[in-house]
């Protein structure tokens, strides 16, 4: 009985579990559309960095592509690895 009961336990607690990012969720955020709070959830990149996307893109234009990403100040290489899984860009219509 008490195996029985921890057991419950553990499988309730794993069953309850949401993530709390939509880019740990497996969510993918558009690059052109997310909003500085939704870029803020992904890995390394935090309420400056994500502030500095969306002013690059409000001062560019959309990104074509999202290895565009590192021509954002303060983006390097290692960010864009990190997160590039998790971004996509709308092809243009």
């Amino acid at each position: 009985m008490k195996w029985s009961k921890y057991v419950l336990i553990v499988l309730f607690t794993l069953l309850s579990y949401q993530p709390v990012f939509a880019a740990d969720s497996g969510q993918q955020l558009n690059l052109n559309t997310a909003t500085a709070e939704q870029l803020d959830s992904l890995k390394g990149i935090g309420a400056s960095k994500s502030l500095a996307i969306v002013q690059y893109r409000n001062e560019h234009g959309n990104f074509q592509n999202v290895e565009q990403i590192v021509l954002v100040p303060g983006i390097g290489e290692k960010i864009y690895l990190d997160n590039k899984d998790k971004l996509f860009v709308e092809p243009k219509q």
